[in-house]
């Protein structure tokens, strides 16, 4: 199901039934995001964007975005990344925007930078909890939201990691993916009864025989924003508790 999925992406593809659709994209960036958020706004729908920093390009993306989206509301929090100010930020503005979301797009950027101060495999294990406990917290909020509200939602998470050969690198992206992965199952599983679905992009292992072809669906060169777009709409909605791999996770264009 999941290469027939990846055939079926186009990026010229149109959705209708996104015009209008309240969506939340967390984790914006001038290298992250971009072609997702434009994707959305194409299609007409009303975006609540939140980026870490105010800066004139995330001024300069917005006003691109305002260009066709139906409504956007734009906001900037340098404590982005923090577990509980993202709870805070979910609960609040991002729910009150337009009075509900039924579409969650959650961007993780990982670099290098994350795990300088780690010395053992106890560090890196918490330095990835930590890195993703904002998005793991918010999408729990969020799903919790949307079972209360009766809404067939969908949340995607999009790790985005820069290709590398280096060795430790390496090592963490394979326990990133496995985290990831088991994060995804379990929600996918837990919210499956009131049609939310939980599915997460991670970058492309090194080795591809490091992964079953069963439980990776290799997307290769395709936008990420097609399948964003994909998952959220009415085609979308048989998928659940799946892992995508993209080799390419980055700004974009269109």
């Amino acid at each position: 199901m999941l290469m027939s999925v990846v055939d079926e992406l186009h990026l010229d593809a149109v959705y209708p039934e996104l015009r209008g659709a309240r969506v939340l994209i967390t984790g914006l960036s001038g290298s992250c995001g971009i072609d997702i958020a434009r994707a959305f706004a194409d299609h007409s729908a009303r975006l609540v964007v939140r980026a870490a920093e105010e800066t004139p390009e995330i001024d300069e993306i917005a006003t691109l975005l305002n260009q066709s989206a139906a409504d956007l509301r734009l906001f900037t929090d340098p404590d982005a990344a923090d577990a509980k100010g993202a709870v805070v930020f979910t609960q609040g503005p991002a729910q009150k925007a337009f009075g509900g979301l039924d579409t969650v797009i959650n961007l993780i950027s990982v670099s290098r930078e994350d795990f300088a101060d780690c010395t053992d495999l106890e560090d890196i294990e918490n330095a990835i909890a930590a890195k993703i406990s904002a998005m793991t917290r918010m999408s729990h909020v969020l799903a919790n939201r949307m079972r209360l509200t009766l809404t067939e939602g969908s949340i995607l998470n999009v790790i985005a990691m820069p290709q590398t050969t280096d060795p430790g690198m390496t090592m963490l992206l394979g326990m990133l993916r496995t985290a990831i992965a088991a994060y995804t199952r379990q929600e996918a599983t837990k919210w499956a009864d009131n049609a939310i679905r939980i599915n997460s992009v991670v970058p492309k292992a090194v080795d591809p025989f490091q992964y079953d072809d069963d439980e990776w669906s290799d997307m290769g060169e395709p936008d990420v924003a097609a399948l964003a777009l994909y998952l959220a709409s009415r085609k979308g909605n048989r998928l659940s508790g799946h892992i995508f791999e993209a080799t390419q996770i980055t700004t974009g264009g269109r």
